[in-house]
């Protein structure tokens, strides 16, 4: 049941993508408002899968990689569709649904060699500290998304050639405005959600601290996050270094995943 509800929004996440990526490249509002909506009945259709798949396993659904992947790409794409229907961002319909897409689509392929009778972790450390950190990540995700139109948008300018780019996309202002203000919400999301996985780590394995690749790479790039805070409040950085900075950052957080694999 959960599996055939996932097929369906995935297809509709597809869908969606294509059409709010072809609306906006060609300029057409009718496209770009169909993707919109079409994306908004993938979400809908991705969260009745989640609760779906943690009724038939009477858990919570975040116990695997493949079930964080798919939390992830859901909470990715209601921040797009906020960004949308809210406040007009209109280009990160570039990045956020097919990145959303891409992790909906990795979780569907994992899932499939994966059983449901995995251990129930549902005690409440885990659950907060599971969804905290996604929640941080996910906005996290649209740091990336605007550091990375900030850069097009830069290199557009540059060369003074891409004149279609330069009106789609907003101002490099309003870029690295917004990345930062998802910056601020994420940074201290993806602290709490360390914070609760060393104490969940102390509870169930005695230990604070594990050296697996899934404590490392989100110590990693709240490293990094935590540097673009320190270079912006101390020193004035901004712009392009630190647009690069984010998306290496968010790359680190997304390689968590590699150490949550079964």
């Amino acid at each position: 049941m959960a599996r055939a509800l996932l097929t369906v929004a995935l297809a509709l996440h597809v869908a969606g993508v294509a059409l709010a990526a072809i609306g906006e490249l060609r300029h057409r509002a009718s496209l770009s408002r169909a993707g919109a909506f079409v994306l908004l009945s993938a979400c809908f259709g991705e969260l009745v899968a989640l609760i779906a798949r943690g009724l038939a396993a009477n858990a919570f659904p975040l116990r695997t990689g493949p079930e964080y992947l798919l939390v992830l790409g859901w909470f990715v794409l209601t921040l797009h569709l906020d960004l949308w229907f809210r406040l007009r961002v209109r280009a990160a319909a570039l990045v956020l649904p097919p990145v959303s897409g891409l992790m909906v689509l990795a979780s569907y392929l994992f899932l499939a060699g994966e059983s449901e009778a995995l251990p129930l972790r549902t005690q409440g450390w885990f659950v907060f500290h599971t969804s905290i950190a996604t929640a941080g990540v996910a906005a996290l995700a649209v740091s990336f998304a605007m550091s990375l139109l900030f850069l097009v948008k830069e290199r557009a300018l540059k060369s003074k050639r891409s004149l279609r780019m330069l009106e789609m996309l907003p101002t490099l202002e309003a870029l690295d405005r917004l990345g930062f203000q998802a910056l601020l919400y994420g940074f201290p999301l993806l602290t709490l959600g360390i914070a609760t996985g060393m104490v969940y780590s102390a509870e169930h394995h005695n230990r604070v601290w594990i050296w697996g690749i899934k404590e490392i790479f989100p110590v990693i790039a709240w490293a990094v996050f935590g540097g673009i805070l320190w270079a912006r409040f101390a020193r004035g950085v901004r712009g392009r270094r630190s647009a690069i900075l984010a998306i290496a950052g968010f790359a680190f957080a997304l390689l968590t995943f590699v150490g949550m694999v079964r």
